[in-house]
């Protein structure tokens, strides 16, 4: 298992479902993709990151702050 991300929780302040964020991305990631992201069981790679921070409007230090 790997670090949870303030993803959910970024996620959840903007109001937003799994689903909501699946068509925020394009319905390029899957919202099995994005929960297991969410849940620290799978470990995004770099476009993955780019998708999700662009989809939430939030720079991708502050979704993935180990990445810091």
């Amino acid at each position: 298992m790997v670090k949870r991300t303030t993803l959910r929780k970024v996620r959840r302040e903007q109001e937003l479902t799994l689903d909501d964020l699946y068509v925020l991305t394009g319905r390029k990631l899957s919202q099995g993709r994005i929960s297991r992201i969410e849940r620290g069981v799978f470990i995004p790679n770099s476009n993955d990151k780019k998708l999700l921070a662009k989809a939430l409007k939030t720079p991708i230090y502050k979704l993935f702050p180990e990445n810091q």
